[in-house]
């Protein structure tokens, strides 16, 4: 069974890496791929691969700002693009607005970014109702009842981390994660955390197999 293929194109390996972990925080299946410079982004892009989403930092060696969000969109993929800079140019996010595109800041706090990403994955990763359409939607509407929030908790709680670690990593209290695990439960109609993370590995993996 395939699995979500996710493209980084970001030329600073530290973030480049903190990418990929939220990434996978979100979406444990995903393939990440990494591009430090537009040039082989462009290779990867013009590949008969598909890509469920690409993460673009508009400053990379060899283009910079509206050259390399106009190159990336001149080969976009079938999946969502989000645009992650620093950039404050207002010309930057009218161009972004205009393609389509989520522009995320850098210098906003990570929850931001989380937001974003799953609003992304959760778009691109919706179920085909045109198949098994009682059941798929049935699923669908279990998940996207979930608050960003609660999305998060439950990608944590599909690794087996406890509530303490869960509130540390989300920075949140854990009352306020047991608070979320007991709303996932209650609405994915499930008693317990493993069947929580039996469900929500579930759909994942019926999602990916129509990316």
């Amino acid at each position: 069974m395939p699995h979500p293929r996710i493209l980084i194109i970001e030329d600073h390996p530290l973030m480049a890496d903190a990418i990929a972990v939220s990434v996978q925080s979100c979406l444990p299946l995903a393939q990440c791929h990494i591009a430090t410079a537009l040039s082989s982004a462009v290779c990867l892009l013009s590949s008969t691969e598909t890509w469920a989403l690409v993460l673009l930092d508009l400053n990379l060696p060899d283009a910079q700002g509206l050259h390399t969000l106009n190159a990336v969109c001149e080969l976009r993929p079938q999946g969502a693009l989000l645009v992650l800079s620093t950039s404050q140019d207002p010309c930057i996010e009218a161009a972004c607005l205009a393609s389509g595109v989520t522009f995320v800041n850098k210098a906003l706090p990570t929850s931001a970014f989380m937001s974003a990403l799953l609003s992304a994955m959760y778009q691109v990763l919706s179920v085909p109702l045109s198949v098994n359409i009682q059941e798929s939607k049935s699923l669908y509407d279990r998940f996207q009842s979930l608050t960003t929030q609660q999305r998060l908790v439950l990608a944590q709680l599909s690794k087996g981390w406890t509530s303490r670690r869960i509130a540390q990593h989300l920075r949140l209290s854990e009352a306020t994660v047991r608070s979320h695990t007991r709303e996932v439960l209650r609405k994915l109609g499930v008693d317990n955390r493993t069947e929580a993370t039996h469900r929500y590995l579930q759909w994942i993996q019926q999602q990916v197999s129509d990316v």
